[in-house]
């Protein structure tokens, strides 16, 4: 399966429900050039990025036909109503009639634009380009709105996959749940609220943002300071098509090439740095202006919080690292680790069962693509192992070589993933 192609089959079906044109081909080849020049997600398209999209970074890829104009344009905005009224629009992003404007007025000049040679990215250039952030605007279509709220219950829906839920204990067997004051004290020593804590009084009286995100020179300082880039350099080392300690075979190259952006590993290249933003913004430790960054009285170390504050920081921090560290990525080796722990015997879990459980599991990818049982089953593990070594900081368990220990932010957030899946997505 492509990394984009759940959510083009999601956006066919809602173009056909809505009977709105949707030529799936040509979007395709438009979203990999986009994510692949522009290193983020194709679910983020602020202001300024159809024109990119279609003087740029097109051209560089293959020149278009007059006639794929007009279709494109179409697509464009089929999908671009499609990410808006499903809520998968991410924040970001521009008004989607503002970039069908944009995308009607430069299309006329594709047809004049020269190709150009497109250039791989690395780790150090990506980590210095981020894409505005902009709150997100009221939205006061009436058929969106009425569309948001159906596909939300269809999603969590979807998200429940039979396996993963059967996860969850009977009510006899239900454990009792840990006290507060266990849930707080982890909340204050869980590595990622205190790189969070970190991080905002770093930001301190003021940083320069520009389009609502970190100028360049501070997200450079930023990467320097918090290790963000040894912390991608781990995060791609451990890819599921990598042999450990070597390089990406050959053979599993076209799968995912592992040297330039765009491939599922560097659809969002600055995980760390993102997971840290999006969590102190949620968290309340940052506030952001339209020149400035600055934190808030929340961040300062002599902040006094209640247990409860503290259990819903560690658990809003969780979340933002899922979102941003996992991407798009399936989360039920997440919810198969968690889960357990909400039975009164589920003190633990071991490593190679989630694999092992995993490997079986219907939503995994891994027995579709083209490998050999062996490739396969390598990179199905290697996926739950990444998984989990990118979300130990949160607290959510406590390893031991192979075992996940119970914690109560785990219990919590194991409560938080049964009532609402989609909290993970974004959505």
């Amino acid at each position: 399966m492509g990394e984009n192609e759940l959510l083009l089959r999601h956006a066919e079906n809602w173009a056909a429900a809505k009977e709105r044109p949707l030529d799936r081909h040509l979007l395709e080849a438009v979203l990999e050039a986009w994510a692949r020049h522009e290193a983020q997600s194709v679910q983020r398209w602020p202001t300024g990025s159809a024109e990119s999209l279609l003087l740029h970074h097109l051209p560089a890829e293959r020149p278009l036909e007059d006639s794929e104009a007009g279709a494109l344009v179409q697509s464009l905005e089929t999908f671009w109503r499609f990410l808006r009224s499903t809520g998968r629009m991410r924040s970001g992003s521009a008004d989607p009639r503002d970039l069908v404007k944009e995308a009607r007025r430069v299309a006329p000049a594709m047809a004049t634009v020269p190709p150009e040679c497109a250039r791989t990215t690395t780790v150090e250039e990506a980590l210095t380009e981020w894409s505005a952030h902009v709150r997100d605007e009221d939205w006061d279509d009436e058929e969106f709105d009425d569309e948001g709220e159906d596909y939300l219950d269809q999603l969590k829906d979807e998200l429940k996959h039979e396996e993963t839920w059967a996860l969850l204990p009977c009510v006899e067997d239900w454990a009792q749940d840990l006290s507060l004051e266990s849930s707080a004290a982890e909340a204050r020593r869980a590595p990622f609220v205190l790189e969070c804590l970190r991080f905002a009084q770093w930001v301190g009286e003021g940083r320069g943002v520009t389009g609502g995100v970190l100028c360049p020179a501070q997200i450079q300082e930023a990467s320097r300071r918090f290790g963000l880039v040894d912390w991608e350099r781990e995060f791609l080392a451990r890819s599921p098509l990598r042999e450990p300690g070597g390089e990406l075979s050959p053979a599993l190259r076209h799968l995912q090439p592992d040297a330039e952006l765009g491939s599922l590993d560097h659809l969002v290249a600055h995980r760390a740095l993102r997971s840290l933003w999006y969590a102190c913004e949620a968290g309340g430790l940052i506030a952001i202006h339209s020149t400035t960054v600055c934190a808030t009285p929340a961040a300062d170390a002599h902040y006094l919080r209640s247990d409860d504050d503290w259990v819903d920081l560690a658990l809003t921090a969780a979340v933002a690292a899922v979102q941003e560290r996992l991407f798009l990525e399936p989360v039920d080796p997440l919810l198969r680790v968690i889960f357990p722990f909400l039975a009164a015997e589920g003190d633990r879990v071991e490593l190679p069962d989630v694999q092992g459980w995993w490997w079986e599991h219907d939503a995994s990818p891994w027995a579709s693509l083209e490998l050999t049982p062996a490739q396969a089953r390598l990179a199905s593990d290697r996926q739950v192992e990444r998984q989990l070594w990118a979300l130990e900081d949160t607290g959510l368990w406590r390893r031991d070589g192979q075992t996940l220990h119970r914690t109560a932010l785990g219990m919590d957030m194991a409560t938080l993933s049964a009532d609402d899946p989609t909290q993970f997505f974004g959505v």
